[in-house]
């Protein structure tokens, strides 16, 4: 019976939120993102992220607490190579940034094809944000993925989150 009761609850308290399909490179990569996330104007973008080039996908929600940002980086890989990879970029936060508490990290297997993961906080200037890094391989050079919302939204974004990162199909 208890089983039962969790699964009902944590159905209450996810927002069950639509998806809807996207495609980078020619068609080779598709991935699912949440339907109330939209492109992210060049405009906001200058507000957000200042001088940081625009990445191939750029979406947020309305009040830009939740964030997805994909690009096709210049960083040659085989999927052989991810989990260095992965601990690159665990090191490179660590020495970069004092205010990171990591949560989980690791490779999983997804529609085939290996992808890396970390999931992390951060401190913004006034609140926490979580963060999660998602990244694979797809003509030869990693595709990254970076979701991340206020803290406070951890509990209900970070499922879709996952279910994004699952989504991911390299043809």
């Amino acid at each position: 019976m208890k089983p039962i009761i969790s699964l009902i609850f944590s159905f209450i308290l996810v927002p069950q939120t639509g998806f809807k399909k996207m495609t980078l490179l020619d068609g080779k990569v598709e991935f699912s993102i949440t339907d109330n996330l939209s492109a992210i104007s060049d405009e906001t973008w200058k507000i957000k992220y200042h001088t940081l080039p625009k990445p191939a996908v750029a979406f947020s929600d309305e009040n830009a607490e939740i964030n997805l940002l994909v690009d096709i980086t210049n960083q040659p890989a085989s999927e052989d190579q991810l989990s260095s990879y992965k601990d690159f970029r665990i090191q490179n936060l660590k020495n970069t940034r004092s205010d990171v508490t990591f949560l989980s990290d690791g490779i999983k297997d997804v529609n085939g094809k290996k992808v890396g993961y970390i999931k992390f906080t951060s401190q913004a200037v006034d609140q926490k944000i979580f963060n999660y890094y998602f990244f694979t391989v797809a003509n030869g050079k990693i595709l990254f993925f970076t979701f991340n919302c206020i803290e406070k939204l951890q509990k209900t974004w970070e499922p879709n989150a996952d279910k994004i990162l699952e989504s991911i199909k390299v043809k």
